[in-house]
């Protein structure tokens, strides 16, 4: 069996910066655990498996160590492959949990509609912060789905320069899939700064993630009064991206990806 596949850096124009993903695209789904095999195979953050069906691409998501309900930098890579790949400039996937998510080839760049999701407060986690090396925070939130904590802190280059303790960062809370910790910016490119760790479910740092943003377009777009936002995550390897809230419930996420490797997979 041949399985066509794809290397892409996400939320980026540029080669070797941004998030990679794998993009598979297949003729009929595979077993679960061979999808997580084939994603430890590729090692990257996220791998994707595409299959089509009538008006729509099922769409998969899987780290190095489990499946993934949600990954926007995957999902930008996919729509990348489909505009460059087919005549069209407009995509639906449809996560495993019914989800439809859409995306429109607009010039250079990609649309992305998103859910957009609210958080409640919650108490400080002091292990966590001693994990990251913080001793406060502006701002403690949580979010069940996706299952994540979110930390404001004070200052872009604190937050650039946080160096985790990734094992305590593993022991010191259960029950979310990763932490992001945010700082609102300081200059006029962009808006607010992040950075996302999630030992949890994917690795140590995830250099570019569409799924944290979704939580913190909400947060930001309220703090700042706000509903178009352009946003910067300051991993090693960074990515942009802009972003509208349309609703209580809807986000427009809008960047780029770039395709670095294509091949196929001999099983």
């Amino acid at each position: 069996m041949k399985i066509k596949t794809f290397t892409l850096d996400a939320f980026t124009d540029q080669p070797f910066t941004g998030n990679p993903a794998a993009i598979c695209l297949l003729k009929d789904e595979l077993s679960d655990a061979l999808m997580q095999r084939i994603a430890q195979e590729f090692n990257l953050s996220e791998t994707a498996y595409l299959v089509k069906n009538e008006g729509y691409y099922a769409i998969r998501y899987f780290s190095p160590i489990k499946e993934i309900p949600l990954c926007g930098h995957a999902t930008l890579s996919a729509a990348k492959v489909m505009f460059s790949t087919k005549q069209m400039d407009e995509v639906t996937f449809r996560t495993a949990s019914g989800l439809d998510l859409i995306c429109y080839k607009i010039g250079h760049e990609i649309m992305m509609k998103f859910p957009l999701y609210d958080t409640v407060t919650v108490g400080t986690p002091y292990e966590m912060l001693a994990a990251l090396g913080l001793e406060e925070v502006v701002a403690v939130r949580r979010c069940d789905n996706p299952a994540m904590l979110l930390l404001e802190i004070e200052g872009v280059d604190r937050l650039k320069g946080l160096t985790p303790d990734f094992v305590a960062l593993l022991k010191s809370y259960t029950g979310i899939n990763g932490v992001i910790v945010t700082a609102q910016s300081e200059d006029e490119d962009y808006d607010f700064y992040s950075r996302f760790f999630w030992p949890w479910a994917g690795g140590e740092e995830d250099p570019v993630t569409g799924a944290a943003h979704t939580i913190l377009a909400k947060y930001w777009s309220d703090k700042l009064g706000k509903a178009d936002m352009r946003a910067y995550q300051a991993s090693a390897r960074g990515g942009y991206m802009q972003l509208k809230v349309t609703s209580d419930t809807t986000l427009e996420i809008t960047s780029n990806a770039v395709i670095v490797h294509t091949g196929e997979l001999l099983l």
